[in-house]
């Protein structure tokens, strides 16, 4: 009971640490959720970190608290699925050290030992632990989402497998002794930011096996083994989460995008009655009547702009639809014009080199549609990336590419 209740106000004062982080005003810079998803590679993490062992069974209280402790070692990967909650896999181990009474039977028996009682002897196996962890961090669930905090607290619960092997032979029939337990871990994982890929780590736990694990079999049915480790644990990119944002609801633009193509609609029918009108007055040209210099009417197209969602380079069937009429009306009849294809993104999501990417995939995108009407048309493109030109308040007007 002593043990468990020693976890419970680990996790306590754990907690109380990050409240005090907020109330202190540390969060300025946080992002509250939802999320958007990442992808399978972002947020990975792997670590490594060097401590000490201390095995808990039926005669801890009989020696010195220095002679129960041994070397431990571990080795994780894990992956954040969301700010808050990670999921991890490691191995941990190396030696763990207790106590036993009998020394005619228990082949882990290493040397004798100053303790309570006397012929007590101390008892040495080597230790190994696979085990799987949930976390949580509390400071990103507490305190928002801030990818440079110093300090972050995530407790953790774990549930693996346990195996020994005994430094020493049986006495009675000469063989080493093993055991392989199911074993189940509380914990605290604490991350101390020094380099925006590489953390400090310090890790506290307490885990817990069957009694026959280190061989002597009384008492409770559970034993314990408390570790501490401090080590480093790397980064990989992507390192970050972005907020979700709301769909954008395009029906306006889709609304402007109709009214424009019925007034490129209204033109043409004007200029082919244009047309027809100067076809007519030649035809009536005929000894001496006034005749109407032949001149040419063209359609002066305005900018026409495709809106993309948020991350997106892709076209939907109308917006292909829009392309093609715009290109086989106002481009085929402005051939000796350059057209110059604006490509953008918006700068308040997404880095720099992230935006550059989707512009360039959204000028491309268009680009592809234009070529497909056929025609030699004179083309020219130009990438914006990231960027508020459009609007300043409204971020989804900045994901554009506009046709001019």
């Amino acid at each position: 009971m002593k043990k468990l209740l020693l976890t419970v106000a680990i996790c306590a004062v754990a907690i109380a640490s990050v409240n005090a982080q907020v109330i202190k005003g540390a969060e300025a810079q946080t992002k509250r959720g939802p999320y958007e998803t990442n992808r399978f590679f972002d947020n990975v993490f792997i670590g490594a970190a060097g401590g000490v062992n201390f095995y808990q069974g039926e005669h801890d209280h009989d020696v010195k608290f220095t002679k129960r402790l041994a070397p431990s070692v571990q080795g994780y990967i894990g992956k954040w699925v969301t700010p808050s909650v990670g999921l991890r896999l490691g191995y941990y181990g190396i030696k763990a050290h207790g106590v036993s009474y009998d020394l005619l039977v228990n082949p882990m028996i290493d040397k004798a030992v100053d303790a309570k009682y006397a012929g007590a002897y101390q008892t040495s196996f080597n230790q190994n632990y696979v085990r799987g962890d949930i976390m949580w961090n509390i400071s990103n669930a507490i305190g928002g989402y801030k990818a440079d905090r110093f300090w972050d607290i995530a407790p953790y619960i774990g549930a693996g497998v346990m195996w020994n092997k005994s430094e020493n032979k049986h006495p009675v029939t000469g063989k080493y002794s093993r055991d392989t337990e199911l074993g189940v871990t509380v914990g605290i994982y604490n991350m101390f930011r020094i380099a925006k890929s590489l953390d400090i780590t310090l890790d506290i736990n307490q885990s817990y096996v069957n009694q026959r694990y280190d061989t002597e079999v009384a008492g409770s049915r559970k034993e314990f083994i408390a570790s501490a480790a401090l080590g480093l644990a790397y980064q990989f990119k992507n390192r970050e989460f972005s907020r979700a944002h709301a769909p954008v609801d395009v029906t306006p633009y889709n609304n402007k995008i109709k009214d424009l193509n019925k007034q490129l609609n209204d033109a043409n029918d004007l200029n082919k009655k244009l047309q027809q009108d100067l076809a007519d007055e030649k035809a009536k040209d005929k000894g001496g009547k006034t005749i109407i210099k032949e001149g040419e009417t063209k359609i002066v197209p305005s900018p026409f702009a495709v809106y993309f969602p948020l991350g997106k380079s892709t076209l939907t069937d109308a917006q292909k639809s829009s392309i093609k009429y715009f290109v086989e009306n106002a481009m085929a009849t402005n051939k000796d014009r350059t057209f110059e294809i604006i490509g953008s993104a918006d700068s308040a999501t997404g880095s720099a080199r992230t935006n550059d990417k989707l512009g360039q995939a959204r000028i491309d995108a268009v680009l592809a549609i234009i070529r497909s009407c056929g025609g030699n048309y004179k083309l020219s493109d130009r990438n914006l990336g990231g960027t508020d030109q459009y609007s300043k308040t409204d971020n989804k007007l900045n994901r554009v590419v506009v046709i001019k």
